[in-house]
């Protein structure tokens, strides 16, 4: 005979409280989102999984009501957790999505400061091997995407648009890579490193000519192009020469900014 909603969510809280009695050491917010994070990494918790109410919670953990909705926003934020409203809803785990992660992971990149160079220097390699990767699994939804951003962005270059607009396309066509390589992890770090990228972008603006805009054009094309034939060293070697370029216009621009 199967079991009601609320017998099964006594169960579920009580699982969750019982993933969570060891739970010591709390002295901040940080406390909480370390502890309930840690316990949804070891299956301990799983997404759908209800976590007990407030009251509850603040039992378990021994703080204020405050302390613990702080600690419940961040894990909110970071896609660990789903607060649902209402008379069935309640505080349930989530399953963070590459949206969630890469936010993460820009807050971490912020709170370094990386550099220009740093960035160039990572996104060489890397953006080069995500081409690859996407050549050998792009769907056709993939790359009808990509041509679709690619003709987009060569359209653009023939009219009076602003550079803002090419680079929001520009971005949008390596975060269509990073999600046809079909690694979640190179599409969070695609989202996580999208603010940094687009302010190095907009920072050559005055040196966005004409001819810098098609060939940028040109690069997109090519790059899809190598995708769509499935050639992957093709594909790497375009990626890699498309980031490098600008990466050390970028760097160059940053530079005489500097001195």
């Amino acid at each position: 005979m199967s079991r009601s909603y609320g017998e099964r969510a006594t169960s579920v809280a009580s699982k969750t409280l019982f993933s969570l009695t060891d739970a010591r050491g709390i002295r901040s917010s940080d406390d909480i989102v370390a502890q309930v994070r840690d316990a949804v990494l070891a299956d301990r918790l799983q997404a759908g999984d209800r976590l007990p109410n407030e009251r509850d919670l603040c039992g378990t953990f021994g703080v204020s009501r405050s302390t613990l909705r702080e600690g419940l926003r961040t894990l909110e934020t970071l896609g660990v957790i789903e607060i649902r409203p209402g008379s069935a809803g309640g505080i349930f785990v989530a399953k963070p999505d590459g949206y969630h992660v890469g936010s993460a992971l820009e807050a971490l990149l912020r709170f370094r400061r990386v550099t220009v160079d740093e960035l160039a220097e990572f996104r060489v390699g890397f953006e080069a091997e995500t081409a690859q990767l996407a050549a050998a699994r792009a769907g056709d939804d993939d790359l009808e995407r990509l041509d679709a951003i690619a003709g987009r962005f060569f359209v653009a270059t023939s009219g009076d648009v602003p550079w803002q607009t090419l680079v929001d396309l520009d971005i949008a066509f390596h975060e269509a890579i990073a999600a046809a390589s079909k690694n979640q992890v190179r599409v969070a770090i695609m989202l996580a490193i999208h603010r940094a990228l687009q302010q190095a972008s907009i920072s050559i603006a005055e040196y966005a000519t004409p001819a810098t805009r098609r060939a940028i054009a040109l690069d997109l094309r090519g790059i899809a192009a190598a995708v769509r034939a499935r050639d992957a060293r093709l594909a790497g070697t375009r990626m890699r020469r498309h980031v490098k370029k600008f990466s050390d216009l970028e760097r160059e621009v940053f530079a005489a900014g500097s001195v």
